[in-house]
């Protein structure tokens, strides 16, 4: 007996709506893998270096395809708008992958340094069945989703990057949709333009903003929802959710108090002023988003773990007169023997004792972090907007500036409308927390990732200001398919979910690796390491056949890619390493200590292989903070 399908049969099957979704996905999904996989030299190569760091005409040109595949009605539009989104993501990553790029966290394209390495360590301990140390106890759910990626991927390192980079693009997709259904596609597209440049210049990182960007993008989305439909539980599961991006990646806090008392007066029944309510239920929702954070860092790190614990540098900084976050330790270099939480409450205690004998400070420290968010550096409030033409990117981000002042002129100018003043007030609760948040303490705005969306909203609504005084607007037809909320509130469940549960199994399934017996040579040092695949890069000779591409560099690209690094020593120490060299960051089992593996690349075992190596721990003082340890040759086995 055959099963017989009428063609009729499969055409209705296809035009269902969950069947054409799944398979956009499917689709879009797959392609934004064979972004990643492919190396041609001819098309997608020169494209992902573009989408990495320029701002020329190709990226302009892919972002008017972006907006003409959002202007598409039906199936066919928001097939080829998620395609095309996912791949501008995409691309970025395979840039970053092809030219081995060095930032502050990333050395070679892949190498975690400082804060990312403890991530990734802490993240390698939760699958050991151990706890997070002190540092990602300030932060618990990257790091924690993190873990769940790895395992996933098979302690893949760049296969869950690939996953961080895809969750993001989900996100910033499902809310430039949430906009377009109010206010069009060229304010969808122009959120969804600033919120990639922003996120281009951190994706394959191993840094807390993978998971800020998307989860304050879908709060601020669900935000966004709530107040168009005047739906209340909508709003606060928004704010829940904000509450929780704000927790993963520290930052504009004094923006949920004011959404607060905004709602408070949007939701007001009639002849009120002011519904208590909405203020008490979201203040529930604010509230259980910080004990959710405060109850991972006890399920998941040490019990001395403090969350926050750093934001008391930043503060001392401030009180002083506006200095960096290490100041408090250069002018109080013993407070490094402290531990947490002694450390963390004897800067506040010190912050606080400043503040009260020089309030002075605090005002000049408040004036010079504002001025930075304003300069003309890496550090002002659109430093990511533009590429390698100075000229190019001073227009930009003065544009940017100038649509923002006209966001709020049309906010002063349209009062009632409850989006524009959702936006307008949200950007003074980031502006109020520019003081606490100094923008100085890390490039391109970093720390403000949480709230990147609010930074393309604004300049939207001057932008939709500009269109609606020159009657250039050209709002579509509404798409029923994103006319109800199932989508965003099922995928932020679901991120939710695995984030805070994920972990929770990782570290209660997880085992530490079990190693034999070995011994080494006299004079050498015995480590106990997994060698994971997609964690390593390998420096190749010069004439050696074949293209940059991750884990291969030729030994020229590596040397430029060395003078990123953060340190003068750290370069130095780069420069000398020779050809046929592999490194990777990964756990000496043994100690469950993060180190940093240097070996000639014949010794490298298959991915996924217990190593034990004999080597030496190098002595400089910054190539020791990063626990180098050059392998000399395997282990014997006594």
């Amino acid at each position: 007996m055959t099963l017989k399908i009428e063609p009729g049969e499969l055409l209705a099957f296809l035009k269902k709506t969950w069947v054409q979704e799944t398979l956009s996905i499917f689709l879009s999904v797959s392609i934004f893998a064979l972004i990643l996989l492919n190396r041609s030299p001819n098309l997608l190569r020169p494209v992902s270096l573009d989408l990495r760091t320029g701002f020329n005409f190709v990226t302009l040109l892919l972002f008017l395809l972006l907006y003409i595949t959002f202007r598409l009605p039906g199936w066919i539009g928001r097939f080829l708008s998620l395609v095309l989104t996912l791949a501008l993501f995409a691309f970025a990553l395979a840039g970053l992958w092809a030219i081995g790029q060095t930032q502050s966290p990333i050395f070679n394209g892949i190498i975690p340094l400082a804060d990312a390495g403890d991530y990734y360590a802490d993240a390698l301990r939760l699958l050991a069945g151990q706890d997070f140390s002190v540092f990602s106890a300030r932060r618990p759910l990257f790091p924690g989703l993190l873990s769940v990626t790895l395992w996933a991927t098979h302690h893949n390192l760049m296969g869950a990057l690939s996953i961080f980079t895809l969750i993001a693009a989900f996100a910033c997709y499902i809310a430039a949709k949430e906009i377009q259904r109010t206010s069009g596609p060229e304010v969808a597209v122009f959120v969804l333009i600033v919120l990639f440049l922003f996120y281009r210049h951190h994706s394959g990182s191993v840094m807390s903003e993978n998971l800020g960007l998307p989860l304050g993008t879908l709060g601020f989305a669900l935000l966004w929802r709530g107040t168009a439909d005047k739906k209340s539980p909508m709003m606060w599961l928004g704010l829940f959710i904000t509450t929780l991006a704000l927790n993963a990646r520290a930052g504009t806090f004094f923006v949920l108090p004011l959404l607060l008392l905004w709602g408070g007066w949007i939701f007001r029944d009639t002849g009120r002023t002011f519904s208590w309510r909405f203020f008490g239920f979201g203040s529930i929702a604010v509230i259980a988003g910080f004990v959710v954070n405060l109850l991972m860092v006890r399920l998941l790190a040490t019990p001395s773990g403090v969350p926050f614990a750093n934001f008391s540098y930043s503060l001392y900084g401030l009180a002083s007169g506006g200095k960096s976050w290490i100041y408090v330790f250069q002018s109080h270099p013993e407070l490094l023997a402290l531990q947490e939480p002694y450390q963390s409450r004897q800067i506040y205690k010190m912050a606080f004792a400043l503040i009260l004998s020089n309030p002075v400070l605090l005002v000049k420290g408040a004036l010079f972090n504002w001025s930075m968010l304003f300069s003309n550096s890496w550090y002002s409030a659109y430093s990511f907007i533009g590429g390698e033409n100075q000229v190019v990117q001073d227009i930009a981000q003065w544009s940017m500036y100038l649509l923002c002042i006209t966001g709020f002129v049309r906010w002063f100018r349209k009062p009632y409308d409850a989006l524009n003043s959702l936006v307008g007030v949200a950007a003074i609760g980031v502006l109020l927390s520019v003081p606490f948040l100094p923008p100085s303490d890390a490039y391109r705005l970093r720390p403000y990732a949480a709230s990147i969306i609010i930074f393309g909203l604004l300049p939207a609504m001057g932008l939709l200001f500009g269109m609606e005084a020159l009657k250039l607007r050209f709002v579509g037809t509404p798409d029923p398919v994103h006319a109800s909320p199932n989508k965003i509130v099922y995928f932020t469940a679901l991120l939710v979910f695995v984030t805070l549960v994920g972990p929770v199994i990782m570290k209660s399934f997880g085992r530490r690796p079990q190693f034999g017996p070995a011994v080494c040579e006299s004079g050498l040092h015995l480590v106990s390491v997994r060698f994971d695949p997609g964690t390593h890069f390998s420096i190749v000779r010069q004439d050696e056949p074949g293209l940059d591409w991750m884990p291969n560099f030729h030994v020229g690209r590596f040397m430029r890619n060395a003078h990123g690094l953060p340190d003068t020593e750290m370069i130095q120490w780069a420069e000398g390493i020779k050809p046929l060299t592999s490194l990777f960051v990964t756990l000496d089992y043994r100690s469950m200590e993060d180190v940093l593996i240097v070996t000639p690349t014949n010794l490298l075992p298959p991915p996924g292989t217990l190593w034990q190596v004999c080597g030496e721990w190098a002595t400089e003082p910054i190539l020791k903070q990063n626990n180098v340890f050059n392998v000399r040759t395997e282990a014997s086995v006594p």
